[in-house]
């Protein structure tokens, strides 16, 4: 099963290690988790002054995930859409 739903790390940025969830085949892979709760997991493991970045070509997902944002204060650095899809990135404070 290739890169698809997966999460990965990388070095990134002055805010220190930046972690992807891609969500693309999300809704094709039944035995994974929801996508928000697959977000809730990753944010919840990241190091402080890390990022997650959130990619989704689903609207419903971005949205689920703005929306948990903003009910847990937790702080939206960006948010792009291009070529259909949204990049949402996640900043978790020290």
């Amino acid at each position: 099963m290739g890169q698809r739903g997966r999460s990965s790390r990388r070095e990134g940025g002055r805010n220190g290690l930046s972690v992807v969830l891609d969500l693309s085949g999300a809704e094709e892979l039944c035995s994974e988790p929801a996508p928000l709760e697959r977000v809730r997991r990753a944010y919840a493991d990241l190091e402080p002054n890390s990022r997650l970045e959130v990619r989704t070509p689903i609207a419903e997902h971005a949205f689920a995930v703005r929306a948990w944002s903003r009910k847990t204060g937790i702080i939206i650095v960006e948010d792009v859409t291009e070529s259909g899809v949204t990049r949402l990135v996640l900043e978790r404070g020290a």
